[in-house]
């Protein structure tokens, strides 16, 4: 499998999004990613921050930048919060 499925609650606009999200990627690309659907998805109320960092939403941790995604935990179903 080359993605799985991940539920991201966004702090700023206080709005959750399911998203596939690819297992090869760079954890610090996605996040770039990731916010320019959020931008897309919330009709551009949400604010790019190039300082945008993914926390895992069950215990609070910083999901490391400089990971891959497959290295970083992260499995199907995982819940996330971008602040």
């Amino acid at each position: 499998m080359d993605q799985i499925l991940v539920n991201i609650y966004v702090l700023t606009i206080d709005d959750n999004f399911d998203m596939f999200i690819p297992i090869n990627e760079n954890v610090s690309n996605l996040i770039t990613k990731i916010q320019k659907s959020i931008y897309e998805l919330s009709n551009e109320e949400y604010v790019i921050n190039p300082n945008a960092v993914l926390y895992n939403g069950i215990d609070g941790k910083i999901i490391n930048p400089n990971n891959i995604v497959k290295f970083s935990g992260l499995t199907n179903g995982s819940r996330l919060l971008l602040v």
